[in-house]
């Protein structure tokens, strides 16, 4: 049986393919990298090291999404309605008007309720509007 000689140097090659964007064409990306190894104790974790250091260069190579891909989602009367839990769905009148969805309380929400609807109506991109009896929530459809 032949003895191998003493490891000295490491190479190690990462790569993978990836769609650029939305696009049809497809982009390989590859990286290598070369270290000597002083003391064969360390061969390993030098080893995982390495590859440690190639998949972060490869994640964070990717093609930028672009602006299409980054779009959100359109707001509609039943996105916004079914972003609420029943319990407060239950308190609510929903509907579309003069390009809002517009939310109003059937019956008094309470400090508690109220802070919860208002929390969901902003995550919808939406406000609050004072205006004595008439105040309500909106957002606005997209």
């Amino acid at each position: 049986m032949m003895e191998m000689g003493k490891v000295s140097e490491i190479t190690i090659t990462k790569g993978k393919t990836v769609k650029a964007a939305d696009k049809e064409e497809w982009i390989k990306l590859e990286f290598s990298v070369k270290a000597v190894v002083d003391d064969q104790n360390d061969l390993e974790a030098a080893k995982a090291h390495l590859e440690g250091l190639l998949d972060g260069w490869l994640s964070s190579s990717l093609p930028s999404p672009t602006p299409a891909a980054q779009e959100k989602p359109k707001t509609t009367l039943e996105t916004v309605i079914n972003s609420f839990p029943q319990e407060l769905k239950d308190l609510l009148s929903f509907e579309e008007k003069d390009g809002y969805v517009v939310v109003r309380p059937r019956q008094f929400l309470g400090s508690e309720n109220f802070a919860k609807v208002a929390e969901l109506i902003k995550a919808n991109n939406g406000e609050y509007v004072s205006a004595g009896k008439k105040s309500h929530f909106r957002v606005p459809v997209k």
